[in-house]
């Protein structure tokens, strides 16, 4: 990036210098396009840096959420947790929910996550 710079510097300091008036102002003219085409490029690789950056941090947060999700568990703490569980027919929508079965036993109504309504009617 600094040698793209520095050699539209040089270009731009040797059209300066030719003295022929004919093309005096498209040399202006050119260094005018090559000053906006720098700073748009100088902007773009701020943007991208920056981007590259978000992603890792996106990237280093999912590989975090990933390791607390797909913890490795044992198969006697999966059969605790098959215990512990019940799967339940809403029967106002039909959708599966996996409710504890203390819950089950101790509430009279339990909302459906998806129709808010009794799950158990």
């Amino acid at each position: 990036m600094e040698d793209l710079k520095n050699q539209i510097e040089n270009l731009k300091l040797n059209l300066s210098n030719i003295e022929n008036k004919e093309y005096q102002n498209y040399f202006y003219s050119l260094i005018s396009i090559l000053d906006t085409m720098n700073d748009k490029l100088e902007e773009l690789t701020v943007n991208q840096e920056t981007i590259e950056e978000n992603i890792k941090f996106m990237d280093d947060d999912l590989t975090d959420i990933q390791d607390e999700l797909f913890e490795e568990v044992s198969i006697d703490e999966l059969n605790d947790m098959e215990e512990e569980y019940t799967e339940v027919s809403c029967c106002h929508c039909g959708n599966i929910i996996f409710a504890e079965q203390t819950t089950l036993k101790n509430n009279s109504e339990i909302p459906c996550p998806y129709c808010n309504k009794n799950i158990k009617a």
